[in-house]
């Protein structure tokens, strides 16, 4: 079981070392159960050790966004004979098929939270190149309202920006 940990982390890792974007945990869930290599629990139990461990980190607003750091790269490396070609191979063909949606992912955010005055806080961004080109911040009076920009945003981003920038400019 510790030989099958150890690989679950190498393996996400590698994942982050391959992106330059953040990857979110659905994704990392996605590879590992998708491809038959483990259970939620055992992912989430990996990624919990690497943040525990300072081997990879959160983007500082997204809790559910990882980067490697440093320090998991120098580990990476000391473990890389551990990436299979079999693996490798699952890897590309991960990215080849998931890549546009992670980068995408990475770069549309979207959330709320409960304001102290009543109703709810929501908050969408878009971003290119970790640049913000918009961020958007509103208030909305229930819950289900905030779930449904947030669930809409990803599905509309651009006609949003769109329609801004002609009533603007």
């Amino acid at each position: 079981m510790a030989e099958a940990d150890l690989l679950y982390k190498i393996t996400t890792l590698h994942i982050l070392s391959k992106a330059d974007y953040p990857i979110s945990n659905k994704v990392l869930c996605e590879f590992f159960i998708d491809g038959g290599y483990t259970d939620y629990l055992n992912v989430q139990q990996a990624i919990g050790n690497l943040l525990d461990t300072g081997m990879m980190e959160t983007v500082s607003d997204q809790s559910d966004m990882y980067k490697i750091t440093d320090e998991g790269l120098s580990t990476l490396e000391l473990f890389s004979e551990r990436i299979t070609e079999s693996i490798e191979a699952d890897v590309k063909t991960f990215f080849e098929k998931k890549g546009m949606e992670m980068r995408r992912d990475s770069q549309l955010i979207s959330d709320y939270y409960k304001s102290s005055g009543g109703g709810y806080y929501v908050h969408c961004r878009m971003s290119e190149e970790e640049r913000n080109v918009m961020d958007l911040s509103f208030h909305v009076s229930d819950r289900a309202q905030a779930e449904t920009i947030c669930m809409n945003w990803r599905r509309h981003y651009y006609d949003v920006y769109a329609a801004l920038m002609e009533q603007l400019m």
